[in-house]
């Protein structure tokens, strides 16, 4: 049976395991700069599930438009306002494509590279950040590996959803 002690040192040795492939994982998708950006306490509590409802709405915002506001909701809004909305939501979807591109180009490459080693350098060495803007990539989130908690990392770094979104309170300061 394991002691006390060692239980402790098995669980901060899982957590130290599990910031070191947090890290590679941000570092793979592109995001590392935001993660890096912010306490590892606001990170810890980074969980879609436990966002406060101004949080979870301006998340939603960002990711389906016009669509979080009810049809009455809609025809009431200013059209400024609906035309902002609209604005960044269509950015938001471009950066979720670029994003889905660039991960796939990067999953890719290493595949091509696994079976057929050198060979592929000529295409492989075309960077993974080159994307097309007309291409629609169909890809889920889910088949890509990420979760929305990337995204809203994502979003941040974008400028998508504000810097201090993580320690946004609900009344909306």
């Amino acid at each position: 049976m394991l002691t006390q002690d060692q239980i402790k040192l098995l669980e901060t040795q899982k957590n130290i395991e599990l910031l070191k492939k947090r890290d590679e994982r941000y570092a793979y998708y592109g995001i590392l700069q935001e993660y890096q950006l912010h306490s590892k306490d606001e990170l810890q509590k980074l969980d879609y599930k436990k966002l406060n409802p101004y949080q979870h709405f301006l998340f939603k915002r960002v990711l389906h438009g016009l669509n979080v506001y009810t049809a009455e909701e809609v025809k009431s809004l200013h059209w400024d306002k609906k035309r902002r909305i609209k604005k960044v939501w269509l950015r938001g979807q471009e950066v979720i494509n670029e994003w889905k591109q660039m991960i796939c180009n990067k999953k890719v490459n290493d595949l091509l590279y696994r079976f057929f080693g050198e060979n592929v350098r000529p295409i492989i060495d075309i960077p993974a950040e080159e994307t097309l803007p007309d291409y629609k990539n169909t890809l889920t989130l889910k088949d890509l590996g990420l979760s929305y908690e990337d995204l809203i990392l994502k979003f941040m770094s974008e400028g998508l959803l504000p810097k201090n979104f993580l320690t946004l309170k609900p009344n909306g300061n």
